[in-house]
């Protein structure tokens, strides 16, 4: 019998249960207050809208679910259960990450541009554009909480305005910048967009697949989906992993997912059984 993985909608998932992010920003964002304010009259506009979401959560996800093969190691890495998943598109990255915001007043106020990780999976910033997906337009990180949910449709609903992402603090990736009127990525933080483009490999570095998606469970990243003999993209099959299955490994400036040998071992074993 598949087990399902299932989520009311990707931001559903994503959002609930998550603590405010206390990282400290290199400048206080003048606006705080006044967007306080805002997000607390939005949270109150949101209230009916989020009810009638959960209400519907049984038709609106009633769409294509990935089939996948999930990987479950046990506490000494030496037993492995394999197990048939299903997973609802919308507990992915890829279902969240380039999406429209909208308020609760149906107005789109932007687009999820990116989701920022701490070192343990839980997702702490939620970054959006003003622009559209591949525009150029303004990037503003808010925190966590600033979220709410999605609708029965599966837009994002954010209980802010257009104006609000105006008058934030920009953001930006560079850890090292010295400009004093930006936010910065977190020292520990991760970009979700980023780590999309890793590959999973085993303790000699060697490649064993590529990181397709990310899904999320309770305000953290929870399994990895990765892509094994692939050839440019087509063929082989998707696998899923627990996220902590594999540590995040900084290669110059991109990523890695590494599997402890033993780990690595009994996935090769699978890949190459005749039976699989």
């Amino acid at each position: 019998m598949k087990t399902k993985i299932l989520a009311t909608a990707s931001i559903v998932a994503l959002m609930s249960a998550a603590p405010a992010y206390s990282e400290t920003a290199k400048t206080e964002d003048n606006t705080s207050k006044e967007m306080t304010q805002e997000v607390k009259e939005g949270w109150d506009k949101t209230k009916e809208a989020t009810k009638e979401a959960a209400e519907e959560t049984a038709e609106a996800t009633k769409e294509a679910y990935r089939d996948l093969k999930e990987f479950v190691f046990n506490e000494n890495d030496d037993m492995l259960d394999i197990k048939d998943v299903q997973i609802n598109p919308r507990t992915m990255a890829t279902g969240i990450i380039g999406e429209p915001a909208y308020n609760s007043e149906e107005e789109r106020v932007g687009v999820i541009q990116d989701v920022i990780l701490d070192q343990d999976g839980k997702a702490v910033l939620v970054v959006v554009g003003d622009g559209d997906f591949f525009g150029l337009g303004k990037l503003a990180a808010f925190d966590y909480d600033s979220m709410v949910r999605m609708n029965a449709d599966g837009d994002v609903i954010m209980p802010i305005t257009e104006g609000a992402i105006e008058r934030a603090t920009e953001f930006t990736y560079d850890k090292d910048s010295t400009n004093d009127k930006v936010r910065m990525i977190p020292n520990s933080g991760y970009s979700v967009e980023k780590l999309l483009d890793a590959k999973l490999v085993n303790v000699k570095g060697e490649s064993m697949g590529d990181v397709e998606d990310i899904t999320f469970k309770d305000g953290k990243a929870s399994q990895l989906v990765v892509g094994v003999d692939k050839i440019l993209g087509l063929g082989g099959e998707e696998l899923s992993l627990p996220y902590d299955t594999a540590k995040i490994v900084q290669v110059e400036d991109e990523y890695e997912y590494q599997l402890t040998e033993k780990k690595a071992s009994l996935i090769s074993n699978y890949k190459s059984s005749p039976t699989n």
